[in-house]
């Protein structure tokens, strides 16, 4: 017979404000401060709480609380629930990371779905470089943690790391992955605030990491034990969200050097470029922040994490060879820790654009029906030595020859002579590089190229314009101007989207869905650097200050009452599409637009012939409409934060009209 034994001890409480409920967990289930213990003594006017299964000569105690059990016969458990305790507390803290965390930046994201991958047997010197070294590094003469993937813009990184994700993938070797994007719609791919708790959600998940030591377990317990360790530096979270988990889970001795290795994978370094929060000195002095700083703090964070003997895997990181990235690896512990592996001629890239232009023109004689010896080999040789090694401009060619897919929405009508892939292969052929410089510039290939393609556009400034305002407003303000809100804002008239953009199919994509919330994004980064570059784009550029002016005086010109009835009775009434334009601009957007001030703010002029061109629409505008509706309370802003934007957008309207006036 046994006898439970009183137990008087207090138990132990497992929840907490921040991380309790999980969306995902079952109802009945969704605290995690579920009491543990045996059947305890309870005091005389105590109500008894006891739920028991009898089962002839054992009696099995599901829950018990202020119960006094007595003599019994038989033999009494009790089910603790702890598999139970386990699973909530593991949804809790998959609910609280993804939360925190950029889904989009893991390599099998859905927006990813379209980024670049290595085609069938090309690349494949350096993916089994880089696989080598994963399973076998630890046999090098000076064995190495972290390897650095680098080389020029345009080189293939991105395709190869994608590919190396998935191989590692179906092999087994692969623990965490997060792809930078300085393009993308979210913030999230811009910015280092994401990048632990995106880890550490695929290491929880991660189903070959599960019966490491607990260390699912201890990543629970760090995450419940501090809810707030997301907002610590990116050092102590990867302390605490990673490498203290493995460190406690550690088998004695193990040295994790020479287990199965797998591997954390981190591309596009270069494309972390949304700075924090300037910081306060000690004497309320701001210290500005660079993104070479946010960059240098992944890097510095990852070296501490890496050297430690406790963490199991390797770090593979992919940057162009920009100057503090070089430095930082070229310096102190991290160049002991580091592999380099640059992109160059070694790796034979021209053999893999030759085998990836074959495979596209395969697709496309099949889809058109055309000749198998379209192109002729001379034709093809020329593309490739036109590439010099980059297949950014290989990827470029293709998506200009090959055309929109069939039934894609917003591309303008085909220029005259590029109906055809023969004829835009003949426009791409008869290029020339042009010189501007006395220097011959590595890039110079792909300049003319985008240079090219942008002048198929009827109107090519005007699609600098956008291209401007879409980088300058659309990565700035990324959570508030989707692409349907920077169409109501810059389109002159309707359609004028397909107009600008239309013809550049192949060098960004456009939304398909114009009432979406889906933002414009740019094929490859190198584009963005051209478009940015007066050296580079020559007689196309348009500068930050020009782009402000156009934006400015859009937005007046979209006020002007008489720019309603340019548009299509059959779509809609002018007061409808003006309450609807109305509606879809959302004040928050154009007050943050005001934000850096009088000499960069939106809503001012460079000069008086540029308000001179937007006078009449300035002085044409329905003012009294708009004032009315940006004094009307959003219901999902506090009064007084409703006023103040309200406020301020009217007050700067009123001084761009009146101060340029008095300039004048």
């Amino acid at each position: 017979m046994a006898h439970v034994p009183p137990n008087n001890s207090p138990t132990a409480s497992l929840d907490h404000d921040e991380f309790s409920a999980s969306s995902t967990v079952p109802e009945g289930r969704r605290s995690l401060g579920i009491a543990q213990g045996l059947a305890s003594t309870s005091p005389a006017d105590a109500s008894p709480s006891l739920n028991i299964i009898h089962n002839t000569s054992n009696y099995f105690v599901k829950s018990a609380k202020n119960v006094s059990m007595g003599s019994n016969h038989g033999t009494i458990n009790q089910n603790s629930g702890a598999g139970e305790l386990e699973e909530e507390s593991y949804l809790a803290a998959l609910d609280f990371l993804s939360k925190h965390m950029a889904d989009g930046a893991i390599h099998d994201s859905k927006e990813r779905c379209d980024a670049p991958k290595c085609i069938p047997q090309t690349r494949v010197a350096v993916q089994d470089e880089i696989l080598s070294w994963i399973t076998n590094g630890y046999d090098d003469a000076e064995p190495k943690r972290i390897l650095w993937v680098t080389g020029p813009a345009g080189t293939g990184k991105t395709a190869i790391m994608g590919t190396i994700a998935e191989r590692c993938k179906a092999e087994g070797m692969l623990a965490a992955t997060f792809f930078f994007s300085s393009f993308s719609g979210s913030l999230a791919r811009r910015s280092k605030t994401h990048l632990v708790s995106t880890l550490a959600y695929q290491l929880l998940e991660h189903e070959g990491l599960d019966q490491v030591g607990q260390v699912r377990a201890r990543i629970c317990q760090a995450i419940r034990r501090s809810p707030a360790i997301l907002q610590k530096r990116l050092q102590t979270q990867l302390e605490e969200l990673i490498l203290l988990p493995f460190r406690q889970g550690a088998p004695t001795g193990a040295s994790p050097m020479s287990q199965h290795r797998m591997a954390i994978i981190i591309d596009g370094l270069d494309e972390c470029d949304c700075v924090e929060d300037d910081v306060s000195g000690r004497d309320n002095s701001r210290n500005r922040r660079t993104k070479e700083d946010e960059q240098i703090e992944i890097l510095s964070a990852i070296l501490h994490t890496a050297n430690d003997p406790s963490f199991p895997f390797v770090v593979i990181i992919s940057s162009r060879p920009e100057l503090a990235i070089r430095e930082f690896f070229n310096t102190g512990l991290a160049r002991d820790a580091t592999k380099e592996l640059f992109l160059d001629n070694k790796y034979d890239p021209s053999a893999d654009i030759r085998l990836f232009y074959e495979a596209k023109f395969s697709s496309i004689r099949r889809r058109f029906n055309l000749s198998p010896e379209w192109p002729s080999i001379e034709e093809l040789l020329q593309l490739v030595a036109n590439a010099s090694g980059q297949f950014i401009y290989a990827a470029t060619v293709m998506r200009f020859v090959e055309g929109p897919a069939p039934g894609t929405q917003n591309v303008a009508p085909a220029v005259l002579g590029l109906r055809t892939p023969h004829q835009r292969l003949e426009r791409i052929i008869g290029l020339r590089t042009r010189a501007r410089s006395p220097n011959v510039r590595p890039l110079e290939a792909l300049d003319s190229l985008y240079d090219s393609v942008v002048r198929t556009s009827s109107e090519p400034l005007l699609s600098m314009k956008w291209l401007r305002a879409i980088h300058l407003y659309g990565k700035r303000l990324a959570s508030l101007v989707p692409a349907r809100v920077l169409r109501l804002w810059m389109e002159q008239s309707p359609g004028e989207e397909v107009c600008a953009l239309g013809p550049l199919s192949s060098l960004i994509s456009i939304p398909s869905d114009p009432k979406c919330d889906e933002h414009y994004t740019f094929h490859h980064k190198s584009f963005e650097d051209f478009f940015r570059d007066e050296s580079r784009c020559a007689d196309l550029y348009v500068s930050p200050i020009q782009t402000r002016d156009f934006i400015s005086h859009m937005y007046f010109r979209n006020m002007d009452n008489r720019k309603f009835f340019l548009l299509d009775i059959r779509s809609c009434t002018v007061d409808s599409y003006r309450d609807e334009v109305l509606d879809r601009i959302p004040k928050e957007l154009l007050f943050h637009a005001l934000l850096p001030g009088p000499k960069h703010a939106m809503l001012n002029f460079s000069s008086a012939d540029v308000f001179k061109t937007a006078e009449g629409s300035m002085l044409s505008c329905n003012a009294r409409r708009w004032a009315e509706y940006l004094t009307v309370p959003e219901t999902d802003l506090p009064v007084g934060e409703d006023r103040l934007i309200s406020q301020y957008l009217i007050s700067w309207m009123f001084y761009a009209v009146h101060v340029w006036v008095s300039r004048l």
